[in-house]
């Protein structure tokens, strides 16, 4: 039973010449119900718009990868070079994760071919790119395995752990004032500002927390001074503790650097992401690392500082690694697919499903 070369490929091409970035997915989640009734799947479409089928009564394994794209997605023209898939430099491939969408087509194909029944719940998300809004929304009611693989990730990753994510709208406002005949009548939001940012820990705090002020924006003119600036900034870690202590800190210096000065402070937050952690001994992980290693691929078992749909599955009760067969140089115009390696990962993933359904 071997993954059929050309058809994956054909799939990814067919895929990618589907526009469907982030809040346009509904022609590709369409195009995937048919298939997956083809397949011989329930298949519904969720009120959020995720697609969300099933074989079995009980299934055994979840199987989950996200529709959207990032930008520029519209008009890709995928390329084959010998080995690798690329574009003509004007859009991004896709790969992430189309990629891993046409893997679960393949497989479910080389499945149903050799009359091969493995109980599963098949999910393709949307909305991952822009806060993961897709699982975050999903009916989990809908999905009866306890146990899932979520294919978004780079050939041979295993990921195992992410961070618990929050991130701030942060509105100062102060007095405006002419900065040259009476500046001493004004309250400067962007001194407010800066002070408050200096006073934090910025960057990598340690191997599990970052923080950071990602914008900046405000005032009105050379001869103002300004009353209002407006910033965004996020705390990531996959400690709980430190993600607690991280996120009350920012509140806390940005609060009271306002009042010192006697402007106002004004903060909106939301948390996109929850932390989780799987053992490495844990069985999901022993078989993967297995099966990629029977064909040809290092596996990679890796604690990231980014987030996925992962963390929303794990939360709602599905214990699940990323994993799968993405490009590199994702989210960018230089994206490319490795084919033998693109392969190999469908493979290893494919009897990755044959072990955990068992």
């Amino acid at each position: 039973m071997k993954i059929n070369h050309d058809r994956l490929i054909e799939t990814f091409i067919s895929l990618v010449k589907i526009d469907s970035e982030s809040g346009e997915e509904k022609e590709i989640i369409n195009y995937l119900q048919s298939m997956m009734i083809d397949l011989g799947f329930d298949a519904e479409i969720d009120k959020t718009g995720n697609l969300v089928c099933s074989n079995d009564s009980n299934p055994r394994l979840m199987l989950a990868a996200h529709t959207d794209t990032v930008t520029p997605g519209k008009g890709i023209k995928p390329i084959i070079d010998g080995n690798i898939i690329k574009t003509d430099g004007t859009t991004i491939l896709g790969s992430d994760d189309k990629a891993n969408v046409a893997i679960i087509l393949e497989i479910l194909q080389v499945l149903k071919k050799n009359d091969i029944h493995a109980p599963l719940n098949v999910v393709f998300t949307i909305g991952e790119e822009v806060g993961f809004t897709g699982s975050t929304g999903l009916d989990y009611e809908k999905i009866g395995a306890k146990i899932g693989l979520n294919l978004d990730g780079e050939i041979g990753e295993i990921d195992i752990a992410e961070p618990s994510m929050m991130v701030f709208d942060i509105e100062i406002t102060g007095k405006a004032a002419h900065s040259g005949m009476a500046p001493e009548k004004g309250i400067n939001a962007l001194k407010i500002a800066a002070e408050a940012i200096n006073s934090l820990d910025l960057g990598r705090i340690d191997e599990e927390t970052t923080v950071n002020v990602g914008t900046i924006r405000g005032g009105e003119a050379v001869n103002i001074i300004p009353e209002k600036i407006a910033l965004k900034a996020e705390v990531r870690s996959r400690s709980n503790e430190k993600f607690n202590y991280q996120v009350q800190k920012l509140i806390d210096v940005f609060e009271k650097t306002a009042k010192k000065y006697g402007g106002l402070f004004k903060i909106t937050s939301e948390q996109t992401s929850y932390a989780f952690n799987v053992t490495e001994d844990d069985k999901l992980v022993e078989v993967l690392k297995n099966c990629f290693t029977k064909n040809g691929v290092k596996p990679e078992v890796l604690k990231i500082n980014a987030g996925s749909d992962t963390s929303n599955f794990s939360r709602n009760n599905i214990k699940c690694v990323t994993t799968g067969g993405c490009g590199k140089d994702y989210h960018t115009t230089g994206e490319y697919l490795e084919i033998d390696g693109f392969t190999k990962a469908a493979a290893s993933i494919l009897d990755a499903i044959l072990e955990l359904t068992k």
